[in-house]
């Protein structure tokens, strides 16, 4: 009788214990915020991709199951187009989520590269919207010439576009309109706590094609993720910075000057252990005519190769950061 006790006893605490391991909602969902303009919204396109899956199966044909495009039951995505949670997408992370609708943008590839790192869920929010400039409308508040201060920066209001820092301050009532209550956003994730793990920016069109801005965009840009992490007060966010890559390998004067002032930011020494700054030359298609240079041709191989490039870039941060 003893012995029965006692295997009773192990078994009912070896099953305690490994529920206590990981009870439901005991993993926090890492959060990344994918925030910049049009080329983060994705303007890729589907036809384009269905093309890689078939003549690429090797690299693109997870992408599709049955016919018909797959979700990752690992990877969730929101994205609101900074327009209000009534414009709101959401769902399991698959083909579709750019702009417009059934665009192709590099959440996919960076979707892939954190699922297959990060045992937690991973969710996506994108906080970004088309021909928005980081010299005005996602300028931060330390970086000056605000129309007026910040009153509230987590209480949904929707802020109007064209004013200075509008979509800066709207990054935060989509995190509201998103996070608030988790469960009712993404009934599959309700009891889970979250954390803020990183921002990858895609960002730069509409301050490359001006001098002045191309002039302050180091500096703008610094302000920016100091600020973000005060606001989101996480002080030590990892940030990947994915550098323009207009033109590939030859890109113009202007092009140039961009992509030393988006490196430069990772260069600076308050950044160096915890920003980094991804080249997305590499990536440039200029085979496809879907879109125009601007939206690098529509080519879904850039932004599907870019995508999973600044996931991997991210990845590789949290396990330096992790390491410490």
């Amino acid at each position: 009788m003893r012995v029965r006790l006692f295997s009773l006893c192990v078994t009912v605490l070896a099953a305690f214990a490994a529920g206590a391991q990981d009870p439901v909602g005991s993993k926090k969902v890492k959060v990344f915020i994918l925030a910049g303009q049009s080329n983060m919204q994705g303007k890729g396109s589907a036809e384009h991709l269905d093309k890689l899956v078939q003549s690429e199966p090797e690299k693109f044909g997870h992408l599709k199951k049955d016919g018909k495009w797959a979700e990752r039951d690992d990877v969730w995505i929101y994205f609101g187009d900074l327009r209000g949670k009534e414009f709101a997408r959401k769902g399991h992370l698959t083909v579709g989520y750019g702009f417009p609708p059934g665009r192709v943008g590099p959440e996919l590839g960076i979707g892939k590269a954190l699922g297959d790192a990060i045992e937690e869920p991973v969710l996506l929010l994108k906080a970004c919207c088309g021909g928005q400039s980081l010299a005005v409308d996602f300028r931060s508040l330390s970086a000056g010439k605000w129309d007026k201060p910040v009153e509230q920066l987590h209480d949904g209001v929707m802020w109007k576009p064209g004013t200075t820092g509008w979509a800066y301050k709207q990054i935060f009532t989509e995190k509201h309109h998103c996070l608030d209550n988790l469960g009712q956003t993404f009934p599959d994730l309700a009891g889970r706590e979250y954390e803020i793990a990183g921002l990858i920016w895609v960002h730069g069109w509409n301050d490359l094609i001006n001098a002045d801005r191309r002039k302050e965009y180091t500096s703008n840009l610094a302000h920016f993720i100091r600020d973000l992490r005060k606001d989101l007060k996480t002080p030590e966010l990892p940030v990947i910075i994915g550098v323009v890559g207009h033109g590939g390998d030859k890109p113009d004067q202007a092009g140039q000057e961009m992509r030393k002032a988006q490196t430069a930011v990772a260069e600076m020494d308050e950044f160096r252990a915890t920003v980094v700054a991804v080249p997305m030359a590499p990536y440039w298609d200029p085979t496809t005519k879907y879109d125009g240079g601007y939206h690098y041709n529509g080519s879904a191989r850039f932004y599907y190769g870019a995508g999973e490039a600044l996931g991997q870039a991210m990845v590789e941060l949290l396990k330096k950061r992790s390491a410490k």
